[in-house]
């Protein structure tokens, strides 16, 4: 497999959305909200926007050139390149989104209650469009993901204390109208992340913060397949979906834990992982991200390999929790990054094999760390070039070209 390489579609930045510290106690906001934008290519990370004024930050995804940011109370639209903030919306209790043509889904919740719980407004302009009012949805939501013309929904009522509720939300986005509240069962209440494969919609449920599930509802079907208990507890812990396994928290273990989806069973505990808050998988560079956080003072972005192992870490802000891929086709890069290279075996262990393009000869290149520093120089010929990496430790790196051209590689 070659990480940013072969394929057009490459992982331009890690989107990093640190909730800081707000102090309950005293009311005030002790570390401020933070955007982070991680290179994958380099291993640098940088803040590129501080956001006041939110006690936290709930959400973050990339669409086009642009990056949505959702706080406690507003919607952010920043531009993906210049980190410019180009508009906002008020939204109290702001809690997920997800995109659908030209319309952005919001699921909101908040102690207390809200008038409603779901709407949708225009991507472009953040105009309120259309609402799904209380009487039809009167329980707070959280994650949510189109397929198709419907937003599937996860319904928990997770701001009442004690009385979480378990439901699958279909909201039809061309008629704008709610479908259904499919019940995932006693043991799927507190549903927090929704993930679909392979035609099957799969909700992760921290229950009563006692225990976790995962209930699978087939799409076009009316009610869910099964919900299974795969934890003692997983907190308010991170989950994420790859191929075909779930990965998630145990934090009875503290470590990740992962789900096979196609057993519909618990399959590995990973030791040595970190006990991350936020989780990503990252299918074109063939590694996930995961973060981890004292919620008050520190943060880390981890490189890690589908066996939980680490592969290099960065320092970002404080409580970093949610993550977004801004994924590009290498036909828009400049002209200097269009010329792709390709690296394998790739994860390598001994001889990595260079490939450049044939308009390359004798491009010297370098070998750098996750930090940026150059370990190895060389030199390539037109066609293939076999490098020693025997001797640099277990990581993620960088091959980068005389020209600008960058492709990673893993070294175990």
């Amino acid at each position: 497999m070659a990480l940013c390489a072969n394929a057009q579609q490459y992982t331009h930045q890690v989107l990093v959305l640190n909730e800081g510290y707000f102090n309950y106690g005293t009311q005030t906001q002790e570390v401020p909200v933070t955007l982070g934008s991680y290179d994958p290519s380099t291993g640098v990370y940088s803040t590129v926007a501080t956001i006041a004024d939110a006690r936290f930050g709930n959400d973050v995804a990339v669409v086009g050139n642009s990056i949505y940011v959702g706080t406690d109370s507003r919607l952010l639209k920043y531009d993906a390149d210049t980190y410019e903030l180009l508009d906002e919306a008020e939204v109290p209790g702001i809690r997920r989104f997800a995109f659908w043509n030209d319309a952005l889904v919001i699921t909101r919740g908040e102690v207390g209650g809200l008038p409603h719980y779901c709407e949708v407004r225009d991507k472009n302009t953040l105009d309120l469009l259309y609402i799904i009012d209380s009487a039809t949805l009167p329980y707070s939501c959280e994650a949510v993901k189109v397929v198709g013309d419907k937003a599937y929904i996860a319904v928990n009522n997770g701001f009442e204390w004690g009385n979480a509720v378990g439901k699958l939300g279909v909201l039809d986005l061309a008629t704008q109208s709610w479908e259904a509240s499919i019940d995932l069962g006693e043991n799927g209440l507190n549903p927090e992340n929704v993930m679909v494969v392979d035609g099957a919609v799969y909700t992760f449920n921290n229950k009563d913060f006692t225990g976790s599930s995962v209930s699978k509802f087939n799409l076009g079907g009316s009610a869910v397949e099964y919900t299974n208990d795969v934890a003692l507890s997983s907190g308010c812990g991170s989950s994420a979906v790859t191929e075909n396994r779930i990965y998630f928290m145990e934090y009875a273990q503290n470590v990740l834990n992962t789900y096979d989806l196609t057993t519909a069973a618990v399959a590995d505990t990973l030791e040595g992982s970190p006990a991350t808050y936020g989780l990503i998988d990252d299918p074109d560079n063939g590694v996930m991200y995961g973060t981890t956080t004292d919620f008050f003072s520190t943060g880390a972005l981890h490189v890690m390999n589908y066996e939980g192992q680490v592969l290099s870490t960065v320092a970002v802000g404080v409580s970093p929790g949610k993550l977004a891929l801004d994924t590009r086709l290498s036909t828009g890069i400049a002209s200097t990054r269009t010329e792709r290279m390709l690296l394998f075996p790739n994860p390598a262990t001994d001889l990595l094999t260079v490939r450049l393009p044939a308009t390359n000869t004798n491009e010297p290149f370098a070998v750098l760390d996750a930090a940026g520093r150059t370990l190895l120089h060389a030199t390539t010929a037109i066609g293939t070039r076999q490098v020693d990496v025997s001797g640099l430790a277990e990581g993620v790196y960088t091959l980068r070209s005389a020209n600008g051209a960058t492709a990673r590689f893993i070294k175990r």
